[in-house]
């Protein structure tokens, strides 16, 4: 994961002004605050794993008491610390790693762990998974989301990666998955599904798609719920 790491410090700053006009940007911070709504209340702590910029982060830290965050791109966790201290968020600490850690001991089980889009760039999709678990209470929620393999406009934009390189930030990209992987990981990791959901559709291309096929292949991330048993 170390590649993607210095990636992303590289274009931190690139990254966070995305959410200020991309439309799949601000789809994700929609689709997130929905879903913590309905799952970050009375947690009393929570994880962010890979917590980039801090836009997530910050909307969790606004239901939650404290927040780590985690993230191995310093580029990144110096934006985030920098934003949220902007808007008067004080309840967030970060920890730059890499994850899964070997060793977790330092840190407290939590009612509460998310990643956006993080756990698609580690080397072991089940190592990173367990790790998440590791983290949670008994019945705690693990919420996280990972790129559709099913999406046509994902699968346009890899056979383009193919040809040229580019966008660069597929160099990284470890896993391209669908609902029933994602679900037939969670046993061995100690989860049980709860729910999935589909989006990062707002672009045009996927709005034409939208026309012609289901949400399943016209939307680039999923989103899933799981419990720690």
């Amino acid at each position: 994961m170390s590649g993607a790491t210095e990636y992303y410090s590289g274009v931190a700053a690139e990254f966070h002004r995305s959410y200020e006009a991309d439309p799949n940007r601000l789809d994700r911070l929609t689709v997130w605050r929905k879903v913590l709504d309905r799952y970050a209340g009375g947690c009393g702590l929570a994880y962010d794993l890979g917590c980039g910029s801090g836009m997530i982060t910050r909307e969790l830290a606004l239901r939650v008491p404290r927040v780590i965050a985690i993230d191995g791109a310093a580029g990144m966790l110096a934006i985030a610390s920098q934003t949220l201290s902007h808007v008067g968020v004080t309840n967030v600490e970060f920890l730059e790693a890499c994850f899964p850690l070997p060793d977790n001991s330092g840190l407290l089980p939590a009612q509460l762990v998310i990643s956006s889009s993080a756990l698609e760039y580690t080397d072991s999709l089940p190592d990173s998974l367990a790790f998440a678990a590791s983290l949670l209470l008994p019945r705690g929620a693990l919420i996280f989301s990972m790129s559709n393999r099913r999406s046509i406009s994902r699968n346009i934009v890899r056979q383009v990666h193919r040809t040229c390189g580019k966008p660069a930030y597929l160099d990284h990209l470890r896993h391209f998955v669908t609902v029933q992987e994602l679900q037939s990981h969670l046993p061995a990791a100690h989860l049980e599904y709860v729910e999935h959901a589909f989006f990062g559709g707002a672009d045009w291309m996927n709005r034409f798609l939208a026309l012609l096929a289901p949400t399943s292949r016209t939307s680039n991330m999923i989103l899933m719920v799981a419990r720690r048993t």
